[in-house]
């Protein structure tokens, strides 16, 4: 009787082993939507914004001059706004239904994110493109200047979102400032001194500079934090996710990503970083952070050519990425599920 028991429990352990080989290489993404955006939206997307309770996305179409409001219930391109010359950067706060655009052409637009009617305008330095956003403060930081303005700097523009007065600049060396991350636990920003290959680290409420990190890989794009782990990861355009040191800017390791990264996310709950390139075909690359010095590739997700941009969105367990419009194929909007 033991040894027919024994027989009969193979099968079963065998099928055991193969779901768990199944589940722990299964990919962290799934598509589960790809839907097409009207013929109107044609060239790159830049970053965007995201309104997860009314499962709403803002995605910055550059040369449709088009900021593209995209219902996830709908499946479906709801609005157009218009009268933006280079949309970059957006920010949604939902508490006062805003919205800020950055303008290449050198403003800020500020819209009502009900009925996309424009409320004011903002002057800034053209090649206005990165921003962020400081939650406890309301202040709104734009990068603005350098190369286009023909400036040896370039300027981090800072405005209180509740008075939509200007609050000063910082002003720093280099004509190409990439994307910022804002410290919750301190007073520290972040930004991607992409001339320079560094991180510039500033005090946003003294509007001074505190130091500058060095960065082997070259073209750092974006980062994001994990403040609990006093980590930083750094988004490199030719296919490197460095790991560095909160508090001393250390290079720690560095992690292969695909290439033209141009959007990070962390999730803290997860410990799980998501990073979108559009080199070649496209791609996601995830890694879980297991603790602050070791880290494990999840898997890398295809997307389409082009697709530089995404977000997660962790309250409806989805990952969004724009498509820009190829030849005949319309541009589309992906989502994924997380997994």
């Amino acid at each position: 009787m033991r040894n027919l028991l024994t027989f009969l429990s193979i099968p079963a352990l065998c099928l055991t082993l193969a779901a768990d080989a199944q589940t722990k290489t299964a990919a962290p993404l799934s598509l589960i939507h790809r839907y097409q955006l009207p013929a109107s939206i044609n060239g790159h997307f830049d970053h965007f914004a995201v309104d997860a309770a009314g499962k709403r996305v803002f995605g910055t179409a550059v040369e449709a001059k088009t900021l593209v409001v995209f219902d996830l219930n709908k499946g479906e391109m709801t609005r157009a706004v218009r009268g933006i010359e280079e949309p970059r950067g957006v920010v949604y706060r939902p508490d006062v239904s805003r919205l800020y655009v950055s303008d290449g052409e050198g403003a800020v637009h500020i819209f009502d994110s009900n009925t996309f009617q424009p409320l004011k305008t903002l002057k800034v330095l053209v090649d206005a493109d990165p921003v962020a956003y400081d939650p406890a403060t309301k202040h709104l930081f734009v990068v603005n200047g350098g190369e286009k303005a023909k400036h040896t700097y370039s300027d981090i523009t800072v405005f209180d979102t509740t008075t939509e007065a200007q609050i000063g600049d910082i002003r720093h060396d280099g004509i190409e400032t990439e994307g910022m991350a804002v410290e919750k636990g301190g007073p520290r920003l972040f930004a991607n001194n992409r001339d320079k290959n560094e991180i510039d680290v500033f005090d946003r409420v003294k509007l001074t500079s505190l130091a500058t990190w060095p960065v082997t890989a070259k073209k750092n794009t974006v980062m994001a934090l994990d403040e609990a782990t006093h980590r930083m990861f750094v988004a490199c355009h030719e296919g490197q996710l460095v790991v560095m040191d909160l508090n001393s800017g250390k290079e720690l390791q560095t992690l292969p990503i695909g290439g033209g990264a141009d959007d990070i996310s962390f999730d803290p709950a997860t410990k799980r970083i998501y990073v979108s390139g559009g080199a070649g075909k496209g791609a996601i690359d995830v890694y879980l952070e297991k603790d602050a010095d070791h880290y494990e590739a999840l898997g890398r997700v295809s997307t389409a050519p082009g697709a530089a941009t995404g977000r997660l969105i962790p309250e409806l367990g989805e990952y969004v990425t724009f498509v820009p419009a190829q030849g005949a194929r319309r541009a589309e909007v992906l989502v994924f599920a997380v997994k």
